[in-house]
C-alpha cells in the first residue's frame, strides 16, 4: 500500500505544480499594454528666485520679531509702521507662495508648507507680534495638506 500512496502523493504534487505554473503563465496575457502605476504628482520645485524670496521673507519676519521683542524693554526699538507693514507683507507673500507650491522641496525632508509651519512654531510663545503669528497661522490653515 505504501508504493500506491507514494505514487498518489507524487501525482498530486505534479498536478499542483502544473496548476501553479498554468496560473502563472496565464497572468498578464492580455494584449493591452500595462497601465502605469499611479504615483503622486511631482512637486513643482522652487526656482532660484523663489528660494531667494523665501529667505528674504523669513529674514524680514525674523527682524520684525526681534524688534518687537526688543521694544518690550526699549520703546525706541519698536518697529516703525513701514517695517511692520513690510513684515506683514512678507508673511502674506510667504503664505501665498506656500499655497501655490505647498510640496515644493526646500531642504531634505522639508517642503514649503512645512517650512511655514516651522516658522509659526518658532514664533509661538516668543515676544513676536501676535497679529503676525496669527496671520501666518490663518494662512497656513488655508493650505491643503496633500
Amino acid at each position: 500500500m505504501a508504493p500506491v500512496l507514494a505514487r498518489t502523493l507524487t501525482a498530486v504534487r505534479r498536478a499542483s505544480l502544473l496548476l501553479v505554473l498554468a496560473a502563472l503563465a496565464g497572468c498578464g496575457g492580455s494584449d493591452a499594454p500595462p497601465r502605469p502605476v499611479a504615483t503622486p504628482a511631482a512637486a513643482a520645485p522652487l526656482t532660484a528666485a523663489e528660494r531667494r524670496e523665501v529667505a528674504r521673507y523669513e529674514a524680514r519676519i525674523q527682524r520684525h520679531c526681534v524688534r518687537v521683542a526688543r521694544s518690550v524693554v526699549d520703546r525706541d526699538a519698536a518697529p516703525t509702521q513701514r517695517q511692520q507693514a513690510r513684515a506683514f507683507a512678507a508673511a502674506d507673500a510667504l503664505v501665498a507662495l506656500a499655497a501655490a507650491k505647498p510640496t515644493a522641496p526646500v531642504d531634505a525632508g522639508q517642503d514649503l508648507r512645512l517650512l511655514v509651519s516651522d516658522v509659526v512654531e518658532n514664533l509661538e510663545g516668543s515676544n513676536c507680534d501676535p497679529r503676525l503669528v496669527g496671520r501666518l497661522e490663518a494662512g497656513l490653515a488655508r493650505i491643503p495638506v496633500e
